[in-house]
């Protein structure tokens, strides 16, 4: 379940490199507990400014009343690393499987999809 709620907010530091280095950035967030920062990483598609940032509230505020307690709960997010891309034909979008691996020795993996934007690579929220 966490890692189902993390791979939907996973997203990317502008200018990255690749779209595994934006995913794995968007988990050194999340391990921080920089949830704002974080969320600031996504490609929302909204119709507006107003839109865009009332999705961002509502985004950080879901990451530290859900996410933040189910990784306290799991001794935190100890390591992660990228261990699969799939790059997309036209180099636009990709799919990152990233292995997360929590402070309670439980691993899991998570996949995450990915966009270029022109601002870098990004996590993409489809709705």
């Amino acid at each position: 379940m966490v890692a189902a709620v993390a791979a939907l907010f996973a997203a990317s530091c502008s200018g990255s490199q690749t779209a595994s280095d934006a995913a794995l950035n968007i988990y050194e967030l999340i391990a921080q507990g920089n949830y704002e920062a974080a969320v600031e990483e996504f490609q929302l598609d909204t119709p507006d400014t107003k839109s865009a940032e009332e999705t961002k509230a509502m985004l950080t505020s879901l990451f530290q009343e859900k996410l933040g307690p189910q990784l306290e709960s799991k001794g935190g997010l100890a390591s992660y690393e990228a261990v699969k891309e799939e790059l997309s034909e036209d180099g636009k979008s990709a799919k990152v499987t990233v292995k997360l691996t929590y402070g309670n020795g439980e691993t899991e993996e998570s996949d995450v999809d990915m966009v270029l934007t022109e601002n870098g690579w990004k996590a993409s929220i489809k709705k």
